[in-house]
């Protein structure tokens, strides 16, 4: 017990450090960054402000101290749940990013969802019937989808079922009507990419001995290929699916752009272009957050489909 409890302790300083190494990268890499938000803010009435105007609006926003004291001065609010407020037009940062994510997290979850969902069954049927018809259909698929960008996708869909069709209707407002197109973007993406993973892992699998010992017993195909093969080869998916997620959850600015859809990816993209540093870095440090979270429940999750983690880590505290 105590061993477990001071490798829980280790694991969260480790964490910590890793924490703070991003937060430090990160507001260094904003406080050399081209650009001056001051300047920006009050060029945005239209007139060319004086020098003087610049550095009393710069004293104003704190940007005129030294570095560490700027640091030490976000970290200690950041500890305190508190981000800041926009340098452009005050807005609350929490809430924005907050809000911002959600909305991605909307999109990110029904993307995932969708494009697991098909990966799963055509990836176990694609290795199950290898270089048969099934499977050249689906490779097909995976390579056509994997050559054409998600921005080319996206504005395909947006064409032919919103223009030409008008079977759905983009509002942009972040309803379900406008989630379906850029989930479904989304979705083809990570399908493609499973499929072939999956096809992989499930193929793999096939070769082991206790496959033909089902077989012998006259389980059927589909429950051995579905319950047995797929069980043991799901630690690689899960880590795969985890893996999406985070990659969904802070890279889809492009397909938001797109479909108008009010995420985090549109709000940093305008926040990079105001040089809104501390949008920016709010966006940096709660994506780190979440990859920590993502970690931390994936790891939790390998010895619920695999016996073996569990009775390895098991082994190790007894040991």
């Amino acid at each position: 017990m105590k061993w477990k409890i001071k490798k829980w302790v280790a694991e969260l300083i480790s964490l910590f450090i890793v924490l703070l190494g991003v937060t430090l990268l990160s507001f260094s890499l904003m406080y050399i960054a081209p650009g001056d938000p001051a300047r920006t803010i009050l060029q945005a009435g239209g007139t060319m402000p004086s020098e003087e105007a610049v550095q009393e609006k710069r004293k104003e926003m704190g940007l005129d101290r030294p570095f560490l004291e700027q640091y030490r001065s976000w970290l200690w609010d950041f500890a305190h749940g508190d981000l800041g407020v926009s340098m452009i037009d005050g807005r609350n940062v929490s809430d924005e990013v907050t809000k911002a994510l959600g909305k991605s997290a909307v999109l990110a979850v029904t993307s995932l969802a969708a494009g697991v969902a098909a990966a799963l069954p055509l990836g176990v049927m694609s290795a199950a019937r290898k270089e048969k018809m099934f499977d050249r259909i689906t490779g097909f698929f995976v390579f056509i989808r994997l050559c054409m960008p998600s921005f080319l996708v996206g504005i395909g869909f947006l064409y032919l079922f919103a223009y030409r069709l008008k079977l759905i209707s983009i509002s942009g407002s972040g309803g379900a009507s406008a989630l379906i197109l850029p989930a479904a973007t989304l979705a083809t993406g990570i399908c493609a990419r499973m499929i072939r993973q999956i096809r992989t892992l499930i193929y793999e699998e096939m070769k082991h001995p206790y496959v033909d010992g089902l077989r012998s017993r006259g389980i059927r195909e589909t429950q051995i290929l579905f319950v047995h093969i797929l069980r043991n080869a799901m630690l690689p998916i899960i880590t795969m699916i985890a893996l999406s997620f985070g990659e969904l959850l802070g890279g889809t600015a492009i397909t938001e752009i797109i479909f108008s859809w009010p995420g985090i990816g549109r709000l940093v993209m305008t926040a990079i272009g105001e040089h809104d540093y501390t949008i920016i870095q709010g966006f940096v440090v709660m994506i780190a957050l979440i990859f920590f979270v993502i970690y931390g429940l994936t790891e939790l999750s390998y010895s619920l489909f695999d016996p073996r983690v569990k009775k390895q880590k098991e082994d190790s505290q007894n040991g």
